[in-house]
């Protein structure tokens, strides 16, 4: 999928953190900085922050995790048909189940503030097709140049 998302992870993308900041609050991970970009959800039309989240491409479900406290909190993964993959961290409530085929698009979650966060935001990561996971974000990317514009 190293081309264009097909669609955007949520309606409206405003960026709170960029990939690779706060490089001395992500050592506690392992990481050299933020693995993913941040988008915030908490505008006029939604006070709580809890807004669709959508796939970016077609995929299937390779995992959910439901958790309040710890890192991404509750998230769902994404792997693609070439091998990359995307996560969508610190959700309210995922809308699939692993093995579950989506397609770019479709509805997967709401936005929360789950997991090691501050405030409802959709922390959104992208690893290519055979990533070096020794790269200093564990294998993520940059996402921001595969956003449509």
């Amino acid at each position: 999928m190293d081309c264009k998302f097909a669609s955007n992870p949520l309606d409206q993308l405003f960026v709170t953190q960029k990939f690779g900041e706060r490089p001395e609050f992500y050592r506690k991970y392992g990481m050299a900085g933020h693995n993913g970009v941040d988008f915030r959800t908490k505008f006029p039309d939604t006070p709580l922050g809890r807004r669709e989240i959508y796939a970016v491409d077609d995929g299937i479900v390779s995992k959910v995790v439901i958790a309040k406290l710890g890192g991404y909190g509750t998230y769902v993964q994404i792997t693609h048909c070439d091998g990359s993959m995307t996560i969508y961290g610190h959700q309210y409530n995922p809308h699939v189940v692993v093995g579950q085929a989506v397609k770019a698009g479709q509805i997967i979650g709401i936005s929360d503030n789950t997991g090691d966060s501050t405030g409802p935001h959709l922390h959104f990561g992208y690893r290519r097709a055979n990533a070096n996971m020794n790269n200093g974000y564990k294998g993520y990317v940059d996402p921001m140049p595969y956003f449509k514009n």
